[in-house]
């Protein structure tokens, strides 16, 4: 309750109704805590103090992410120069001219290998290609940090969840070995993100459009974009923002794949094939199931049934944290004139807890995961864990992702660590249930005292 508006109320109020009033209010807002000053003299004196408020207070956050982003650059500096690749995507993934019917890739992937092949020294593309991943994994850690550091506006993340970001093993494999198109579709996926929380949404979902361009995995992040759009902006802006991210979809194909008919169908259900059929040896999330049953039709429209599902589920209970919930979003987004929509009060760690969590329903039920896709929810783990787990998942997924070949323990481990977390962001400290739950204790309290 702000606190002009619970003066007011207590104005009016009883001396016993404004005792209930003030009591409920001690429990909903959160107190802030109370952390030393980093300090020579507190350092000597209470050292333990000082790194708790080092990895806990806000004043410190961006000291703390500086740190690990240098420490990432050089850690990543001698993993290139050290650790052999033994990798030739920039060379082998050229291939944006050489057979445009026959590409699985989506447009803005081939636009960026093809610059690789064509700007790089013929000799030794590898080593010049590491060091850019190295830029962009540096790049994405900085936006993931700001990522979290916004959404504290309301609730703190600590930026102790900053530390695993750089400790990953499996991440800077796939970022500075493997040169995976994952990592550069990704960045700008948490770019767009950082334009949501800025209420940039136009711009937000045109880069998210230019990431979707890049990797098709980017559609899983596309359910909890729209529910933020529908609450922040109503129907109206909510169709023009669907129709820049289809634009720039037929925008970036256009000059080499769509020319005539048979090429448009030939890429559209080539970059976005649907259907396409994994090898069992290369799942790290379902190899305790057999290769016959995880090729199974039967198994693959199960999980499609039960991400529906569960996108469903959260949608409609978790991600309206207005009081009346989805319907009372409904009615508003749908009902309400375009320019007398304004957008509802909303907790600022909303826009990235659903997009995360929307990312994270769709890699829980994924027809399969190899071991380049940790990089889709790598950086959202510790965000995630923070409001709706427990930090020592972190270890279950990094060993199961580090396990190589997948065994049916690892895969297990994945699938059990994925039902926790999602269980976790369902009952505990979701922004959307307990910011509706509060409003509507207030809106309650508020009638009482009428």
């Amino acid at each position: 309750m702000p606190p002009k508006k619970a003066a007011k109320t207590q104005t009016k109020a009883s001396p016993k109704k404004r005792a209930t009033i003030e009591t409920t209010e001690e429990v909903v807002v959160e107190q802030p805590t109370k952390y030393v000053d980093l300090t020579v003299a507190n350092v000597l004196s209470d050292p333990v103090a000082v790194a708790n408020s080092v990895l806990n207070d806000r004043r410190y956050y961006w000291l703390v992410a500086g740190l690990l982003a240098l420490f990432q650059l050089v850690l990543g500096i001698a993993i290139i120069l050290k650790v052999p690749s033994g990798r030739h995507v920039p060379v082998g993934r050229a291939r944006l001219l050489e057979d445009r019917r026959r590409d699985r890739y989506p447009a803005g992937h081939l636009y960026i290998y093809t610059a690789f092949h064509k700007l790089l020294p013929a000799h030794g593309r590898e080593r010049p290609a590491q060091f850019i991943f190295l830029g962009v994994e540096t790049v994405t850690f900085l936006l993931a940090a700001q990522i979290y550091y916004l959404a504290g506006r309301t609730k703190h993340v600590p930026q102790w969840t900053l530390i695993p970001l750089v400790l990953s093993k499996r991440s800077h494999s796939i970022y500075l070995l493997r040169l995976f198109n994952d990592p550069l579709a990704m960045v700008l996926l948490y770019s767009a993100v950082v334009l949501f929380q800025y209420d940039w949404w136009k711009i937000g979902c045109f880069v998210y459009s230019l990431a979707l361009g890049v990797k098709m995995n980017i559609l899983l992040f596309l359910p909890g974009l729209l529910v933020l759009l529908f609450q922040y902006t109503g129907f109206f802006e909510t169709f023009k923002a669907v129709v820049i991210i289809i634009f720039v979809q037929l925008g970036l194909p256009s000059m080499h794949f769509l020319d005539d008919v048979p090429n448009i169908i030939a890429y559209f259900t080539s970059a976005f094939d649907f259907s396409r059929q994994f090898l069992y040896k290369w799942t790290v999330n379902w190899h305790m199931l057999g290769e016959e049953r995880f090729l199974s039709q039967k198994f693959a429209k199960g999980l499609l049934i039960a991400h529906v599902i569960t996108l469903i589920a959260f949608g409609w209970c978790r991600w309206n944290p207005v009081p009346g919930g989805t319907p009372a979003v409904l009615k508003r987004g749908l009902f309400t004139l375009r320019n007398m929509f304004k957008p509802a009060v909303l907790p600022g760690q909303l826009t990235s807890h659903l997009l995360f969590c929307s990312n994270l329903i769709g890699v829980a039920f994924a027809r399969s995961l190899h071991y380049q896709f940790h990089a889709w929810y790598f950086h959202q783990l510790p965000f995630l864990l923070y409001f709706g787990g427990s930090a020592g998942l972190l270890a279950v997924l990094e060993k199961a992702w580090d396990t190589y070949p997948a065994t049916n323990k690892s895969s297990l481990m994945l699938n059990t660590a994925h039902i926790v977390m999602l269980a976790g962001l369902w009952y505990m400290n979701a922004p959307g249930r307990q910011q509706r739950q509060t409003q509507q204790q207030q809106t309650t309290l508020q009638k009482k005292v009428k």
